[in-house]
């Protein structure tokens, strides 16, 4: 979903199977401001980490167990946002009791916004990817994109992919123009 204002933020997720992850990505611009609460059918989202390059903020929540079925998403701000983008991806099969590793985290300003995340073999890496909205985004031929979003405002993208775990697990993307951006996995 994207937006911008007061919120909250709110988006229909549909959560299906058995083992269930549900990770959430936030991506917001306005570095004094930050979610608030972050909710899953009114159930509370543990924070994984965040990451910012200065004006634009990307953060990674999950829950364990969510219900199944269609419920909402809700995020809560401390403030009046310019411009968000928020995303989620529920996991079947993941461990109940294991389900995230350390996050990742890096930021500059190029055409190439990579991270590499510390995995393993039968594991899956998610990135989130927030980057100035000004040309073309384009995940790695590797990775599975999950989404990618406009701002409610314009300024910023949110994007988020996924990947099979290795020891070392590089999450990429490439954007036609340099832009200042921040990645976590």
């Amino acid at each position: 979903t994207t937006g911008s204002g007061t919120g909250p933020f709110t988006w229909a997720h549909t959560c299906t199977g058995s083992n269930l992850v549900l990770c959430v990505n936030i991506f917001i611009y306005d570095s004094a401001d930050f979610p608030t609460s972050v909710t899953y059918n009114g159930v509370a989202l543990t924070l994984i980490g965040s990451t910012s390059n200065g004006q634009y903020t990307v953060y990674q929540y999950y829950l364990i167990a969510p219900a199944t079925g269609t419920n909402n998403i809700s995020v809560s701000v401390s403030g009046t946002v310019f411009d968000f983008v928020g995303s989620g991806v529920s996991l079947t099969g993941a461990d109940q009791t294991a389900a995230i590793g350390t996050q990742a985290t890096a930021s500059g300003t190029d055409t190439t916004p990579t991270v590499n995340v510390t995995s393993a073999s039968g594991e899956l890496v998610i990135d989130a990817l927030v980057i100035t909205h000004s040309g073309t985004l384009t995940v790695d031929g590797s990775q599975t994109q999950q989404a990618q979003a406009v701002g409610g405002f314009g300024s910023i993208k949110g994007a988020s992919s996924t990947e099979g775990g290795a020891a070392t697990t590089t999450m990429s993307w490439g954007n036609s123009s340099s832009q200042a951006w921040a990645i976590v996995g």
